[in-house]
């Protein structure tokens, strides 16, 4: 009695467990029911949730379906165009199961930097019958991958070239070893080649920081008397003058006196009291694009400006009006403690930031940062001592300290923040604070606050700096929906000064130079190619970042 029991209980049992199990399959069978066709494209990356990067050497497109394709139905609901019409002419079309193959024909090559659109009707359909809810749209993007030595796919100028933070130093600082350039000076030089031989660049736009006035040890004259320099224009035309510097010098001036490239110079802090007059007298044939002292801006097409980025960061922007008559401001003094540090203990700097440790007022900020650099390089430095020569830069004659630098800008450096916006021509006034993290940020907060987002007076679609040594590209705001690039050209200091990629430039193509429906940007790395064995090595362009707008929105 009892064993029936127990055989009836297991045969209730086991009916319980197959009804769920039987319930189970079939509310799965109705998830997995497809309702609509859906596509994807495995092998391409969907970037910024927008559009597929295309490499311009790819020769197919496979798309893959959640369901058997019926081929029948392709004729009239599938097109492959770009802005000139319908390029059905230029592929076949290869259909397996649940793939249709995009194949190009021979000769048919993309082009570089353009936008392309596969459009799928609802009239193309699964062989169960199932379709698209409505006509699906997929945008691709072709790559700029192509530059070469001397050779292009295009030889039409249509790009822009822009380099920053270079820092060629004064005969002293590689002499005495705190000179931040020098050894990236042969990949310069084969650089500027490439841009009179690539038969790409039309427009080589310096942002910055080509010459170094701050990098002198503080108990160091600015003005080496030893060598005849007395004034800023001696001081400039001592560093063009310098053996490491004499052949980037003379190849900038082999660009300028070229009737197809311009060379555009915009001012950086470590170079602010360059001027105008200076920079020509070096560097004949030079466009100057400054526009107040220590600062300036170029906008080559409607659309894009560009500078060093200086002019948001209250520690090294010109400061006009904390002493009158004098622009130099606090990064100044701390570029210096740099230097005596790099003289006396030749120790690797990590260049970018003061390491203020997101301090929002001035004189904990100067403190922070002097500490850390005086922490790093294991000096003894007196904040007291009046041992900061001077010798008439900017103005200057006398000698400070530190501690007397540090009470001179506090006292009043936050309070005519506002007025040194104005006078410095800021697009739109930020909060001190924000001037002040902004010198240990990678400035894409200010340079989307200040020309892209919505309190901008006038928008850009792309925006580029130097400044912070850290080369970048990103888009504002972030998702399909961005309105703006931010691309930062990066460095060329010596490797072992910066935590960052250096030898980095950022390649430009605005579509109203190409006739492409896309700006394009570029950031490339400049490295050696000494690989395999190769007895004559050369530099190879290595693409690091690349977003596009389009030209249209």
């Amino acid at each position: 009695m009892k064993n029936s029991r127990i055989i009836a209980s297991l045969l209730i049992l086991t009916a319980i467990v197959i009804g769920l199990f039987q319930q189970s399959c079939k509310k799965k069978e109705t998830i997995d029911e497809p309702v609509y066709l859906t596509v994807s494209l495995p092998k391409l990356t969907l970037q910024n949730e927008l559009y597929y990067s295309l490499r311009t050497n790819e020769r197919a497109i496979e798309l893959e379906f959640n369901q058997p394709i019926d081929s029948s139905t392709i004729r009239g609901n599938f097109s492959f165009s770009d802005k000139s019409g319908n390029l059905d002419t230029t592929y076949t079309l290869i259909t397996i199961d649940r793939k249709i193959v995009l194949m190009f024909q021979p000769g048919f090559t993309l082009k570089e930097g353009w936008r392309y659109l596969i459009n799928i009707g609802t009239g193309l359909r699964s062989t169960s019958g199932t379709s698209f809810p409505s006509a699906c749209t997929l945008e691709f993007r072709s790559s700029t991958l192509t530059l070469t030595l001397g050779a292009s796919s295009s030889t039409t100028r249509n790009a822009i070239l822009c380099i920053s933070d270079i820092h060629l130093g004064e005969y002293r600082a590689v002499t005495e070893n705190y000179c931040w350039f020098s050894k990236n000076q042969a990949a310069l030089i084969d650089l500027l080649d490439y841009v009179i031989t690539g038969q790409q660049v039309r427009q080589l736009v310096i942002l910055g920081d080509l010459f170094d006035g701050w990098v002198i040890p503080y108990r160091s004259s600015p003005f080496d008397s030893a060598a005849g320099v007395y004034s800023p224009r001696e001081y400039f035309l001592s560093v063009a003058n310098s053996p490491v510097n004499i052949p980037v010098i003379n190849k900038l001036k082999e660009i300028a006196s070229n009737s197809d490239i311009q060379l555009i110079y915009v001012p950086g802090n470590h170079d602010m009291l360059l001027t105008k007059s200076i920079l020509e007298e070096i560097i004949p044939g030079v466009v100057w694009q400054g526009n107040v002292p220590g600062l300036g801006n170029y906008s080559p097409v409607e659309e894009m400006i560009m500078e060093h980025g200086h002019r948001y960061d209250l520690f090294n922007c010109p400061q006009p009006l904390v002493n009158v008559g004098h622009i130099l401001p606090p990064g100044f003094f701390i570029s210096r403690l740099q230097a005596a540090g790099l003289k006396e203990h030749h120790t690797n700097l990590l260049k970018e930031g003061f390491a203020t440790k997101g301090s929002v007022e001035f004189k904990l900020a100067w403190t922070l940062a002097f500490e850390y650099v005086r922490a790093q390089f294991a000096m003894t430095v007196h904040p007291d001592s009046v041992n900061i020569l001077m010798n008439g830069i900017d103005g200057y004659t006398n000698r400070f300290s530190f501690n007397g630098i540090r009470d001179m800008y506090a006292a009043s450096i936050e309070d005519k923040w506002p007025a040194t916006q104005t006078q410095n021509a800021v697009p739109v006034q930020m909060p001190v604070v924000m001037a002040i993290l902004d010198g240990n940020m990678d400035m894409f907060f200010a340079a989307s606050y200040e020309y892209m987002s919505s309190v901008a007076p006038k928008k850009y679609k792309i925006v580029a700096f130097g400044h912070t040594h850290n080369p970048e590209i990103k888009v504002y705001p972030s998702g399909k929906n961005y309105q703006g690039i931010y691309a930062n050209s990066g460095s060329w200091v010596n490797g072992e000064l910066s935590s960052k990629a250096v030898r980095t430039y950022l390649m430009i193509w605005p579509g109203k130079w190409t006739g492409s429906d896309l700006d394009v940007v570029s950031l490339y790395q400049y490295n050696l190619n000494s690989g395999n064995g190769n007895p004559n090595p050369d530099y190879t362009h290595t693409l690091l970042a690349e977003e596009s707008i389009n030209i249209g929105n």
